[in-house]
């Protein structure tokens, strides 16, 4: 009987879930015109390609571990939903890129970010939210806000996230079970754009961003 309850109600989560509509947002073209996109004295970014692909390049010159900077198109107010992209740090080794969500401003939203020079250990991926004008990772160091997982150097990975209420879910190169699970979303970053997170990365590589928005 226990096992005829669990199959019903995981029938039911299924079906729910299929079931589920959202509001779908192309953001794989990147118009510099309508993004918002990270160029200064230390930072730069070009529309080229990595690996043939056709991709947003985001270059840092100087090297900083305090370094974070977003490119997105502003006016989003992504709440929960599925967030999906492809992304590769170009380099050898080390650099950290990846996506965020809940995006206010410059200095306050929720990411997700890879360390492909970490992968295979605990330190693979790693969340935090940013609120703060100096990027504070060192203060999400503890083990419940990372997680293990293979992250390819120098060549794309696919990434999808799920966010649901306090609940979000990493996905990588479309494994069927998410690489982390994390159940305690930050209150006071609730909803807001969706983007791109070049961390310290002489170079990452950014494309096919796509937004499914629940309703």
């Amino acid at each position: 009987m226990k096992k005829l309850i669990l199959l019903v109600a995981l029938f039911a989560a299924v079906k729910i879930q299929a079931q589920q509509k959202y509001q779908l947002y192309d953001l794989s073209v990147v118009n510099p015109k309508q993004w918002i996109i990270p160029k200064n004295d230390t930072l730069d970014y070009e529309l080229g390609s990595f690996d043939g692909k056709k991709a947003l390049l985001i270059k840092r010159k100087i090297q900083n571990y305090k370094s974070a900077s977003l490119a997105y198109k502003p006016g989003l107010n992504f709440k929960d939903g599925i967030i999906e992209m492809d992304v590769a740090c170009t380099i050898p080794k080390g650099g950290f890129v990846g996506l965020a969500f809940h995006i206010k401003d410059e200095h306050h939203y929720e990411t997700v970010y890879f360390r492909p020079g970490s992968s295979g250990t605990t330190n693979a991926i790693q969340y935090m939210p940013e609120k703060k004008t100096e990027f504070n990772w060192w203060d999400y160091e503890a083990t419940k806000y990372q997680a293990k997982a293979i992250i390819p150097q120098n060549k794309w990975f696919h990434i999808k996230v799920v966010v649901q209420g306090s609940k979000m879910e990493v996905y990588v190169d479309n494994a069927a079970k998410p690489a982390m699970t994390y159940t305690a979303l930050d209150p006071s970053l609730k909803s807001g754009a969706v983007g791109y997170w070049h961390g310290n990365c002489p170079q990452g590589a950014y494309k096919n961003l796509i937004v499914k928005a629940f309703n």
